[in-house]
């Protein structure tokens, strides 16, 4: 490993901001993910539910999650950018 390539990975542990970046960033992807699985639990449910009214309430609470996760996906590829831009 070259010596700037050593001193980059050096600045990156030793910088506060930089570790604050990658805890959101990876606390951003666990939320992203548990998202993701309500969201596909969600839309099971509402294939199998029966009642019309139930189904329309799960249907409200699917299209708040999917708008949850695209700007928690924004946030995340703005992160990301970020990450790569500072690198």
């Amino acid at each position: 490993m070259k010596a700037k390539k050593m001193l980059d990975k050096l600045i990156d542990i030793l910088s506060d901001e930089r570790k604050a970046q990658l805890k959101k960033y990876s606390s951003l992807k666990k939320v992203l993910k548990s998202l993701r699985a309500e969201k596909s639990r969600l839309e099971l449910e509402i294939r199998q539910e029966q009642n019309e009214d139930t189904r329309l309430e799960l249907e409200s609470r699917l299209k708040v999650i999917s708008a949850q996760r695209k700007k928690g996906i924004k946030v995340l590829k703005e992160l990301k950018r970020e990450r790569k831009k500072k690198a």
